[in-house]
C-alpha cells in the first residue's frame, strides 16, 4: 500500500523526493560511479578475463574500426545521464514524486481556484496507474537495453543471454512491486539497473579494447 504524502492546498507535496543535500548531479554521479565500479569488476572477472573467443571477435571489430560504434553508445549514455540529472533536479524543486511525470493545471476563469492535476495514487486507480508506469519504465529503457544486448552480445553471446534473462526477470519483479506501492518497485528496479550496468560496462570495455587495444 502506498503511504500518504502531505501536500499543500493545490496537491503539491510539501517535501520533495530528494534530500536537500547533496545536489542532484552529485548524488547521481556518486550512485553511477559506485554502480560502475562494482559492475565493472564483476564484468571483468566473470566475463572478460581470459576469454580467448571474445578477444578474437574484438580483433575483428578493431580491424574494421567498429569500436567507435561501441564508444558512440557510451556517448549517448552520458547525454542521457546529464538529461536525467537535469530532470531530477527539476523534480526536486517542483517536489513532484513518482509515479507522476507531469503536473497539469486547469486553465480558464475558474482554473486558478483548483488544485493541480496529478495521478490518482489510491485504490484500484492507483494500482492501474503504477502498473502502467512500470510498463512505460520498461519501454523507455528498451531501445537502449536492446542496443547493449546486440553490441555486447556479439562478443559475449552466452553471457549476455543470461544477463538479458536476469534483466527481464528483475523488471517483472519491479512491475509487480510497483503495482502494489511506489516503494515496492525498488528491489526489482535496482536489480535490473545493476544487470543493465554490467552490459553497459561490457560495451565500454569492448570500445576501449577495440580502439586503444
Amino acid at each position: 500500500m502506498t503511504s500518504k504524502i502531505d501536500t499543500d492546498t493545490k496537491g503539491i507535496p510539501l517535501k520533495g523526493p530528494y534530500p536537500d543535500h547533496p545536489p542532484v548531479i552529485v548524488l547521481y554521479t556518486a550512485m553511477n560511479t559506485m554502480f560502475t565500479c562494482i559492475t565493472g569488476s564483476i564484468a571483468n572477472h566473470a566475463i572478460v578475463k581470459n576469454n580467448e573467443a571474445a578477444d578474437a571477435k574484438i580483433a575483428v571489430l578493431a580491424r574494421y574500426d567498429l569500436g567507435y560504434l561501441y564508444a558512440a553508445l557510451i556517448v549517448l549514455k552520458v547525454g542521457q545521464f546529464l538529461m536525467g540529472a537535469n530532470a531530477g533536479n527539476a523534480r526536486k524543486y517542483a517536489k513532484v514524486h513518482t509515479p507522476d511525470q507531469h503536473v497539469y493545471q486547469v486553465k480558464g476563469a475558474e482554473g486558478s481556484k483548483l488544485g493541480y492535476v496529478l495521478m490518482d495514487n489510491d485504490g484500484k486507480n492507483g494500482r492501474f496507474n503504477r502498473a502502467q508506469r512500470a510498463l512505460q519504465n520498461y519501454q523507455e529503457t528498451y531501445p537502449q537495453t536492446l542496443a547493449y544486448i546486440l553490441a555486447s552480445g556479439f562478443v559475449y553471446p552466452k553471457e549476455v543471454f543470461v544477463l538479458a534473462a536476469m534483466y527481464a526477470t528483475f523488471r517483472v519483479v519491479s512491475a509487480i512491486g510497483y503495482t502494489s506501492s511506489t516503494d515496492g518497485r525498488m528491489a526489482g528496479f535496482i536489480g535490473s539497473n545493476f544487470v543493465a550496468s554490467i552490459m553497459e560496462v561490457l560495451v565500454g570495455i569492448i570500445a576501449f579494447k577495440t580502439i586503444l587495444g
